[in-house]
């Protein structure tokens, strides 16, 4: 399969790329097309332009997005051995996770965690402390219905998306990151005009040696606080001057 792909300007992170959660989705979406419905380990090799065409070339299970010659991203089939942490039912929020003074501010204009953003435009997912649940942060997600297909369901793109930011609140809020590699597997779909959760934790050892890489798990849950779906993601950090729009 051979299919030419665009990612809006809507769809950014940073301010010059597309979001690395939406991506993915669409990284995703070249395997649901091929009939594949598992587990899904998306990787980011060069940032994702925005409002560029891109070819999305699907063979023998495995999925590139390219850029001219340049790889983009790639997309295989996997297996996600996840488990998750305890979950409150009924979260109470307690602000920013801690970061250092002077520390790098996420972007104000993220489709996912822009504050910037509204609800329509962007999902509006500004993860916080959880009380009583160290390391672990959290967000409510309004399913609004400019996210939804024809069904009245959450495009998968944008579950994609939304195991993405809240990730990096986790893992490496303060930092200049970007997302090198997301594995997300989508167990049900969400309803719009719904509510879900979103959660993030890291999966670093506190105690082990620093290096560029930062390891997080993610998951949304829906308002019965079933599963919908996980991901384990692999976070870069980078120069902030990398990242200057």
């Amino acid at each position: 399969m051979h299919q030419m792909v665009s990612i809006g300007r809507q769809f950014n992170g940073p301010p010059k790329s597309a979001n690395g959660g939406y991506a993915s989705g669409v990284l995703a979406a070249g395997l649901a097309g091929a009939g594949y419905s598992g587990a899904v380990e998306a990787s980011l090799h060069a940032p994702p332009a925005l409002d560029h065409p891109m070819s999305l070339i699907s063979t023998d299970g495995v999925v590139q997005l390219m850029d001219g010659d340049t790889r983009v991203g790639s997309a295989r089939t996997a297996e996600l051995n996840l488990g998750l942490p305890e979950l409150p039912s009924n979260p109470r929020f307690c602000g920013d996770p801690d970061a250092a003074q002077g520390a790098f501010i996420p972007f104000d204009q993220c489709f996912v965690c822009g504050r910037a953003r509204h609800e329509g435009d962007g999902l509006c997912l500004f993860a916080q402390k959880i009380e009583g649940y160290a390391g672990l942060v959290g967000v409510p997600w309004h399913l609004h219905e400019n996210f939804a297909d024809d069904e009245g369901l959450i495009d998968p793109a944008f579950v994609w998306s939304a195991l993405d930011c809240p990730g990096y609140f986790a893992c490496a809020f303060g930092e200049a990151a970007l997302l090198g590699r997301l594995t997300a597997e989508i167990f049900k779909p969400l309803k719009a005009g719904g509510e879900a959760m979103v959660y993030g934790w890291s999966l670093d050892d506190p105690g082990g040696p620093k290096s560029r890489k930062r390891r997080c798990g993610t998951a949304v849950l829906d308002e019965n606080g079933d599963l919908v779906a996980k991901a384990e993601g692999l976070w870069i950090t980078i120069d902030p001057a990398k990242l200057a729009g």
